[in-house]
């Protein structure tokens, strides 16, 4: 019996272990998500109104909002993530 009890309790450690594993490679995945997004919001957020500004003429004043937002969404995003990884990972 006490054979039995100790292979039971070697499988939970390292069932307990494959969990863990899964779980920190699902949060690195998904800040790994996060940060592309992060960058795609980015260059979309600055790049669209520059070519706005160039192909059509429209002045800076009226697509800084854009770009102000785009950088804060991008910014919080990245936070997002990093503080994923800090609180996932152990």
């Amino acid at each position: 019996m006490d054979k039995f009890q100790e292979t039971s309790s070697e499988q939970l450690k390292e069932l307990l272990a494959l969990e863990k594993m899964r779980n920190n490679e699902i949060q690195k995945y998904t800040a790994a998500a996060l940060d592309r997004l992060s960058t795609a919001s980015a260059v979309v957020g600055v790049l669209g109104p520059i070519v706005n500004m160039v192909t059509n003429g429209v002045g800076l004043t009226s697509q800084l909002l854009t770009i102000v937002y785009s950088l804060v969404l991008s910014t919080a995003l990245h936070v997002r993530g990093k503080i994923m990884l800090k609180v996932g990972l152990r």
